[in-house]
């Protein structure tokens, strides 16, 4: 993790932990109808407890619950759960047990009504899920930008050789011939004896083979992903899995393409 990734984590967690606080302290203000300071004492013995066992929580799965199977996570969360809820039980008797002259007087362990154990047992468990939310939820925003900078960075690669790529194609249109820039050029589809460009200008018809419009292009970032498809691949925004050994292509255009087995191996050495 880098030190940017992880400053903007501390924040969000830390932001969480105030929001979480502020919400005690105008429960105990509105419910209880206590002072300022007595509910922000309160607030404190019950958020104190939270920050220091969600701050090590949040190690130990990041470290090593990710790594696991789905199934050895559910169990491994079930267990974390009972543990979290019990221990911030306890602490939360330790923590309000504290006087200013505790080390003269000591420390008061009162344990709280039956209802109230159930209800501040049922607050952990809701609280442990919130922050697993946060801590996956984190995960998957690092998994998806790190596939975004991975994509990128095949998209700037220099693909084979030195020769100049090429940055523009021309098309035949009404009589004339018009110039294509590559980046407003998003995918070639072989369409009988001719191919469709499809740009962000629109669309033009050329009588030409696609195998000649890969050949040119291959070295300036597209990829032949079906024998009737090529498409750049800075238009692809997403591309997943069919379940047949296939990909399905999702470009910035809307359109959707099916790639044939060879051409989603072709996507897939692209993309190393």
């Amino acid at each position: 993790m880098t030190w940017r990734a992880f400053k903007s984590e501390t924040t969000l967690w830390c932001v969480a932990f105030i929001l979480l606080g502020s919400a005690y302290f105008m429960q105990f203000q509105v419910v209880r109808d206590e002072t300022i300071l007595r509910s922000f004492k309160t607030t404190l013995v019950n958020i104190v407890p939270i920050v220091l066992i969600g701050v090590s929580i949040r190690l130990l799965v990041r470290r090593y619950l990710l790594r696991l199977p789905l199934i050895g996570q559910i169990g491994a969360h079930v267990l974390l759960a009972i543990v979290f809820t019990h221990l911030w039980y306890l602490l939360v008797l330790v923590t309000a047990g504290f006087r200013f002259n505790w080390l003269t007087s000591g420390i008061t362990l009162s344990p709280f009504y039956a209802s109230a154990t159930l209800w501040q047992l049922l607050q952990g468990i809701v609280i442990y899920a919130a922050m697993q939310g946060l801590i996956y939820g984190w995960s998957l925003h690092e998994r998806l930008r790190d596939a975004e900078l991975k994509l990128q960075d095949a998209h700037q690669r220099a693909p084979h050789g030195s020769r100049q790529e090429t940055a523009a194609v021309f098309v035949k249109a009404d009589g004339e011939f018009k110039q294509i820039d590559l980046k407003d050029l998003i995918h070639i589809e072989a369409n009988g004896d001719q191919v469709l460009l499809h740009t962000k200008l629109g669309q033009f018809a050329c009588h030409k083979a696609l195998s000649d419009y890969a050949e040119k292009l291959e070295e300036s970032g597209y990829i032949r992903v079906h024998r009737s498809h090529l498409v750049r691949a800075a238009a692809i925004l997403t591309a997943e899995p069919t379940g047949d050994g296939r990909l399905s292509i999702h470009l910035e255009s809307g359109t959707s393409i099916i790639a044939s087995r060879s051409g989603t191996r072709a996507f897939k050495a692209y993309t190393r």
